[in-house]
């Protein structure tokens, strides 16, 4: 029996339906599928963040501040904003971590290499 495709429908979500549905096809299993979703939301959300950032560096936290600023429905959750700082933090460090071992950027990094890196 296949696993049914999860569909995001949220039109405010950095992944696409696609990106979501592959992650979901995956044989990984459901909580490796969650924290999959959640670095890649990351890494997309950083990319947004990094319009000028021609380096594909990660952005730096001032930057974060900034892109929460241009999406006031963050701004009126405080311990939302916290959360989703932790994860920001939390996933720089992986998305630098594997941008180092397969010697790219971390803004270059693509959802394949992310789910590549939990196959492996």
């Amino acid at each position: 029996m296949t696993e049914p495709t999860f569909v995001d429908n949220s039109e405010n979500s950095p992944l696409s339906k696609e990106d979501i549905n592959l992650i979901s096809l995956t044989n990984l299993s459901i909580s490796e599928k969650h924290h999959l979703r959640m670095l890649a939301h990351c890494l997309q959300c950083f990319k947004s963040m990094s319009k000028k950032n021609h380096g594909g560096l990660i952005p730096v936290k001032e930057e974060w501040l900034e892109w929460c600023l241009e999406n006031p429905l963050m701004l009126q959750d405080d311990e939302f904003v916290q959360v989703m700082f932790e994860q920001f933090a939390g996933a720089a460090n992986q998305l630098e971590r594997l941008s180092n071992d397969l010697k790219i950027a971390p803004l270059d990094l693509t959802l394949s290499n992310l789910i590549e890196a939990y196959r492996a």
